[in-house]
């Protein structure tokens, strides 16, 4: 006879996580573990109806260590019982209510997780908030937002720079408004904390913008975000899988390589030009000794693009790393990165735009397979002196191309999947984030 006591002869309902009664710290009696069960008010049929029941359906598919599980949904009449993984930890309004604002290291750190979390669920097309009572701070070092459904926001960034505000701040932005917590406890003095003369100041500037122009684009408050957080300890443990996996196949079945020759060598210039006026990653004026393009990813970072840790040269100046053996065709990678110091700054201009002319007019791979076009060539602001982007298939394989211009320097990146689409922009996340591990590894170059 079952428990009337267990929701759907199974749950038992412990204690209330918020004075509403709309969530509950929950047992799961059948495979003995603690949840959460939230109750979800469904609106009237129509499009809201419609909208919200795709989002619990997506957000069913999204695994990410950076965003609360749902395990299983429950209907009732007229709502949903929404059955998820119980996470230990303080909002981050309860962190900066507790222990007063956070350094901006940490800030940043936190920043990362939460950017990370909302593109993961943006690619499954679920629309997550990340405000301070959100973002859960866990006791084993995790960051995971506990929103599973929201409505659309009108900007997932500006909602990330409001909360990273309050993180360094203790008050909202503009308002100095002190958010409140469940029991109506102000989270900070508005009055105190630290100031906005901060080195997370320039970024919530922009963030916080009501001109969306003036606001930084998801590359750039990464770079910035990786500028200032703690850089981890070296590790030669590969990542465990995510349902949202980014994969590839090799770049020469794609491209058949890149397709130019560098050329136009000649005495270097007596200085080379000035620096952009904001770089977002610190680089040497000059690259003087050739770069190992097999040096400018790490093991751990192959692992996390999915690729097998040990890459293969193509001579000097090419380095490959292929599909992990054993993995479904789709959800199979490879990288090439190619890197070319040239004599001078002018000289790598004249390459980087040669470059830019034929990745633009290439119709066909190395081997004669039509080109399509996934996403035309584009501008990518805040990359090193300038940089460009592009996406093709021949129908069996899907590659995103990145090359940008360090001073005297020019590097392609190629990042590929056996696959004829590139649904979830896998490809492209996993080309520019390569991208932006190797301007890190560039700029301790000395």
């Amino acid at each position: 006879m079952s428990d009337p006591n267990l929701l759907a002869g199974r749950y038992r309902l412990l204690e209330r996580r918020d004075p509403t009664g709309t969530s509950w710290r929950s047992r799961d009696e059948t495979l003995n573990r603690d949840v959460t069960i939230s109750e979800v008010r469904l609106p009237p049929p129509g499009p809201h109806h419609d909208w919200l029941l795709g989002q619990i359906r997506a957000a069913a598919e999204l695994r990410h260590p950076g965003v609360i599980t749902l395990h299983d949904v429950i209907p009732g009449p007229g709502l949903m019982w929404l059955i998820l993984e119980s996470a230990d930890g303080r909002s981050l309004a309860q962190t900066v209510r507790a222990e007063g604002p956070l350094p901006a290291e940490r800030a940043a750190e936190v920043g990362l997780a939460v950017l990370d979390a909302l593109t993961a669920a943006q690619r499954h097309g679920v629309r997550l908030t990340a405000t301070p009572d959100t973002i859960l701070l866990t006791p084993d070092g995790r960051v995971v937002l506990t929103g599973v459904a929201a409505p659309v926001p009108a900007d997932d960034l500006r909602d990330l720079g409001a909360a990273l505000y309050t993180a360094v701040e203790g008050h909202l932005p503009e308002t100095r408004t002190a958010p409140r917590m469940a029991d109506g406890t102000p989270l900070a003095d508005p009055g105190t904390g630290v100031t906005a003369s901060g080195p997370l100041a320039p970024l919530l500037d922009g963030l916080l913008s009501a001109d969306p122009a003036r606001r930084p684009d998801a590359t750039s408050v990464r770079l910035t975000l990786e500028s200032l957080a703690p850089r981890p300890a070296p590790s030669r443990r590969r990542s465990p899988l995510l349902a949202v996996a980014l994969a590839v196949v090799a770049a020469l079945v794609v491209t058949g390589g890149v397709w130019w020759a560098v050329s136009g060598a000649r005495a270097p210039d007596p200085a080379p030009g000035p620096a952009p006026a904001a770089a977002p990653v610190p680089l040497p004026t000059f690259f003087t000794e050739e770069i190992d393009p097999c040096a400018l990813v790490s093991e751990q970072q192959a692992s996390d693009l999915r690729l097998d840790t040990a890459p293969s040269r193509g001579g000097s100046k090419r380095c490959n790393w292929g599909a992990i053996g054993g993995e479904p065709g789709s959800f199979q990678f490879t990288l090439q990165i190619e890197a070319f110091r040239l004599s001078s700054v002018k000289v790598a201009r004249e390459n980087y735009t040669r470059f830019r002319k034929e990745t633009a007019g290439r119709t066909a791979t190395g081997v004669g397979l039509p080109l399509t076009v996934g996403r035309e060539l584009e501008a990518v602001p805040g990359i090193a002196d300038e940089a460009f982007t592009k996406e093709v298939t021949n129908g069996l394989t899907y590659t995103t191309t990145v090359i940008f211009r360090a001073r005297n320097l020019v590097v392609t990146v190629q990042y590929s999947r056996r696959s004829a689409e590139d649904s979830g922009g896998a490809t492209r996340e996993g080309a520019l984030k390569t991208t932006r591990w190797i301007l890190g590894t560039l700029s301790r170059t000395k």
